[in-house]
């Protein structure tokens, strides 16, 4: 039996290491924080929100501004993840981990020896991009695009070398998860295009290889299953479009690309290249389409307030890469949202304004060749274009900003925001500083006791009192309880925001809202009538006690500083792993593109020779290289054309490509240094040898 099991452990020695080293990466990640992101309505709060609402089974929520906007792949992963009581920073680390072995698994196919992959999965795996503040800690999507990235390439090299295996299964198998992740990521980040060019080509040498090497009929199998990569990305389109139908009616807003298309081409002179609309055609626009004019008072109103995030405040103009947002607030604030059918015709009026002065010369458009759209029309373009794209990839093997955080920036009133970050995912928030020891915020309603005067005090399990609530207006807590049938009174005023200090020695206690009648001859509260305990997941009753209520906030500094006292060695390992990347980045970088250099002549000579050992090797490191300067072309045009886009975030599928493909020209190129040194040390054994016969 012990026989057995070495035996086992032998074969399969190179995937438990694998699994080990994810152990210690799952170890090292416990307790870090989330960094949460206050005042991003149509960012992390939408993700957040619609975690909320697939979680209880509602798809995306109520229909709003940025429905249509966003790809829900996130949200879905996010709600599933709060579903199913998972931490988001377990969840994506775990997936992380799986997905560098996905796609190491796959080189173990072009190399002799399994140390190689081992090192290139390690590099992989403890990656600072994979634990970073604006990729792992933020939350949002990036995280899970490096993990869909590895995936959609692990699978593509899997697919590849499974293609003329004996095993029909193995390739179906591979076919679907890439269809799979490639749909998913399609659905997750709407910047996916780029992945596109690398599927293609290896979707096209595979149906070439078949076609030379596999033209029975028994193969067609293996034909169809080069499909389901691209079917993936249909099937997703479908699947989301269905749910949309399904709750809102449409599946999108026929008009909204052509109108933004139509604002953003309208001819103007010596205007920015990063302005498409200035303030001066908006007025005159206002006099062409009557149903852009019945919503000025909100756009002018936008465009002031956006005008503050472009790289020129001072100009007074909204530049390109913030524009879609003014116009879509404003039709938002304007009543234009209040249902989908109601933002559909909206748009197909505003379209119809605006085609009809297209036709008749009051308006004429911009027509954009293909070099002018991707920004190559001229040699100060293309100069820009390529400088940027540089500064793109210098960006990336430098390491800027990969580093982890424990702390965060203080957002006033972010309180009830932060806590809601908290409960979906799981995770405690960077530390930040309190006004007081404890902070909650919510609403409750006493049914029993409605329409009665009544006092409500946070006190301790003593009875000390600390402070009394004071309710504010709470129309929308009253119309959403009168809808479930019960008219409650105190309902229009039960929301509070309060927060308290303790002395040292209650910092262990348990605290309550205490309820207290008031007398009729309006002296002080008499005794006590019931109390419900605050807990961090919400309201605690007493006995029979009924009540409705909700705890949108519990905040205290006694939980912040421990969890921020169990960040601190975590932090610090993961930043001291994360400088190693920092310090060597630009070196192994550029030791990469040496390698890579004579990579690309063995493969040459082997092929002069009609030895293709290294034709596999030469193509993976090419086409990993040519996605990721695909990707660094698309942030720097970008860059240049709408906002700024040089940063982590935007960047972060690229750096594991990057760095895959640095070392395994390394590798491959450590390989033949040792093949040659091993030939090198036999002919020194034969001709010692020779020379003692």
């Amino acid at each position: 039996m012990t026989d057995k099991i070495i035996t086992v452990m032998k074969k399969h020695r190179l995937l438990l290491v694998f699994l080990a080293a994810a152990l210690v990466k799952q170890i090292l990640v416990i307790h870090v924080p989330i960094y949460a992101s206050p005042g991003t309505p149509c960012d992390d709060e939408l993700m957040r929100d619609w975690a909320f609402s697939i979680a209880g089974m509602d798809w995306l929520g109520d229909f709003d501004v940025y429905t249509f906007l966003k790809e829900p792949g996130f949200a879905i992963f996010l709600g599933v993840c709060y579903r199913l009581h998972i931490p988001y920073i377990f969840a994506v680390t775990l997936c992380y981990s799986v997905a560098c072995m996905i796609f190491c698994t796959a080189l173990r196919n072009i190399f002799s020896f399994g140390k190689y992959v081992l090192v290139i999965y390690l590099f992989l795996l403890f990656h600072p991009v994979s634990y970073c503040s604006s990729v792992l800690q933020k939350v949002y999507r990036n995280g899970l695009g490096v993990v869909l990235t590895l995936c959609i390439f692990g699978g593509l090299l899997h697919m590849y070398f499974s293609l003329r295996g004996e095993k029909a299964w193995r390739l179906f198998f591979w076919s679907a998860f890439t269809g799979l992740s490639l749909g998913y990521m399609w659905i997750t980040k709407g910047d996916t295009a780029w992945l596109l060019p690398f599927t293609g080509v290896i979707c096209l040498v595979m149906l070439g290889i078949l076609l030379v090497k596999c033209r029975n009929l028994r193969y067609l199998p293996r034909y169809l299953c080069l499909a389901l990569p691209f079917s993936g990305v249909l099937l997703s389109i479908a699947g989301v479009s269905f749910l949309h139908t399904q709750r809102y009616g449409i599946s999108s807003l026929e008009y909204y690309a052509t109108v933004m298309d139509e604002i953003s081409h309208i001819r103007q002179e010596g205007a920015d290249e990063k302005i498409p609309l200035t303030r001066k055609q908006v007025k005159e626009l206002y006099q062409i389409s009557p149903t852009l004019a019945s919503v000025q008072k909100e756009l002018e109103k936008e465009m002031d307030e956006h005008n503050a995030y472009d790289t020129n405040p001072a100009d007074g103009e909204v530049e390109a890469g913030w524009l879609g947002w003014t116009l879509v607030r404003a039709f938002y604030d304007a009543g234009m949202y209040e249902d989908s059918q109601t933002a559909d015709a909206f748009f197909r009026n505003l379209h119809e304004d605006l085609d009809a002065a297209f036709a008749d010369g009051r308006l004429e458009r911009v027509e954009e060749s293909a070099v002018q759209k991707y920004y190559l029309d001229t040699p100060t373009h293309r100069r820009e274009l390529i400088g940027r794209t540089l500064e793109t990839l210098n960006y990336m093997i430098s390491y800027r900003r990969t580093h982890v955080s424990m702390s965060a920036r203080e957002v006033p009133d972010s309180e009830e925001c932060i806590w809601a970050f908290e409960r979906v995912t799981g995770n405690t928030h960077a530390h930040l500083k309190a006004k007081h020891d404890y902070a909650i915020a919510g609403w409750i309603v006493f049914p029993d006791y409605d329409g009665q005067k009544m006092s409500v005090y946070i006190e301790d399990e003593k009875g000390n009192r600390y402070k009394k609530l004071r309710f504010r207006r709470s129309e929308d807590v009253y119309e959403s309880l009168k809808g479930t049938g019960r008219d409650l009174k105190s309902a229009r005023k039960c929301r509070f925001h309060t927060g308290w200090d303790i002395e040292d020695d209650t910092k262990d206690t348990v605290f309550y809202l205490g309820l207290y009648k008031e007398q009729a001859d309006g002296a002080k509260e008499g005794e006590r009538i019931a109390r419900v305990q605050i807990g961090k997941d919400g309201f605690i009753g007493e006995g029979t006690l009924a009540f409705d209520g909700v705890l949108d906030t519990y905040n205290s500094q006694k939980d912040r500083k421990q969890a921020e006292n169990a960040a601190i060695l975590p932090v610090q390992r993961l930043n001291l792993i994360g400088s190693f990347y920092r310090a060597t980045g630009p070196v192994m970088f550029w030791f990469g593109i040496l390698a890579y250099v004579v990579l690309t002549l063995v493969f040459l000579w082997g092929l002069r020779r009609k030895t293709y050992e290294y034709v596999n090797p030469w193509l993976i490191v090419t086409g990993l290289s040519l996605s990721v300067l695909v990707l660094a072309l698309g942030i720097a045009y970008v860059d240049l054309t709408q906002c700024p886009a040089i940063k982590t975030h935007y960047l972060s599928s690229g750096y594991p490509l990057i760095i895959s493909a640095e070392l395994i020209s390394l590798c491959k190129c450590a390989e033949l240094l040792s093949v040659h040194m091993q030939r090198v040390r036999e002919l020194l054994v034969q001709y010692r040898m020779a020379r003692s016969l």
